[in-house]
């Protein structure tokens, strides 16, 4: 079992057919701040329809890709210059380049980026055509992370089937995270795993696996020696393993506890679910703090 590796801990074990919802979503998504910053330079200021914080992905049937489920593949957006404006304009995706919305309750801005994704092959070759998605930022760097948390939520179905779950934090738990690599001048993005297109059978091949990983970080930082040189230095390590993914649960865990203390119900979940999600997400920067301080 050890030799599924980190991949188990990131990869539900099991597909279900519960249902989840996005935050921000009551049935019929309302219209929130929005920039939509367009190909041609200049920009758009206004509300947008069909956004969520993008950090939680849904599945509402079995075989749905959280990545349509999220929206990332939307063809056009849904937009008015304000929201008591009776007229949608409907703006292609092909005409635009970022979006940056707001949270309405924390003022919280989030970003997406458009970008063709590809990902690698078994032969680690980076797929030709991609597929064209709106893709949330997760954290800007001389390489940027994008991606998103995926959740398995209980169902609340009420009287819309599609609603689900509300996406609190004390009703999920964190399936996995899904990863992005891209420079900020890219048009294309890397997919190292997608683990929405994992089997089982995927699990108990490990070091094929792994492979994509640094291969991933090899395609985007190909520009800096130096650089690759540390992905080489990580492969020879086992960087990617359930050996790191133990070590950096260890060098937590006391903070964890601390802050758990006193906390119950949503508050102790919230601070667990933080925690699950920098696990995930650290193992992927620290390749990314190389680059950073390698190729500046």
């Amino acid at each position: 079992m050890k030799k599924l590796g980190i991949l188990m801990l990131l990869v539900a074990s099991a597909q279900s057919y519960f249902a989840q919802s996005l935050q921000f979503y009551t049935g019929k998504r309302d219209f929130l701040p929005i920039e939509i910053l367009m190909e041609d330079g200049t920009t758009k200021t206004g509300f947008a329809q069909d956004f969520m914080l993008p950090d939680v992905a849904t599945f509402t049937y079995l075989t749905k890709s959280s990545e349509k489920s999220a929206n990332l593949s939307r063809k056009d957006v849904k937009f008015k210059s304000s929201k008591s404006d009776a007229t949608v304009q409907l703006i292609p995706v092909s005409d635009i380049k970022s979006l940056v919305y707001t949270n309405e309750d924390t003022q919280e801005k989030f970003q997406l980026d458009k970008r063709i994704v590809k990902e690698i092959d078994n032969n680690l070759e980076l797929e030709s055509e991609g597929r064209v998605l709106m893709l949330p930022l997760m954290e800007k760097g001389e390489i940027n992370l994008y991606g998103y948390r995926s959740m398995f939520c209980k169902a609340d179905f009420g009287d819309n089937f599609a609603s689900g779950s509300n996406g609190n934090n004390d009703d999920c738990q964190l399936q996995h995270v899904m990863i992005y690599l891209s420079k900020p001048g890219d048009t294309f993005a890397v997919a190292p795993v997608d683990y929405n297109k994992l089997t089982p059978l995927d699990l108990f091949n490990m070091k094929s696996l792994y492979k994509k990983f640094y291969k991933a970080y090899e395609i985007v930082g190909a520009d800096c020696p130096e650089f690759l040189a540390k992905v080489d230095e990580a492969r020879k390590n086992e960087y990617f393993s359930n050996k790191t993914y133990k070590e950096n649960k260890k060098a937590t865990d006391a903070q964890r506890k601390e802050e758990m203390k006193g906390k119950k119900g949503a508050a102790a979940a919230k601070i667990n679910m933080r925690y699950k999600t920098e696990l995930y997400t650290n193992m992927y920067k620290k390749l990314l703090k190389d680059y950073d301080s390698s190729c500046k």
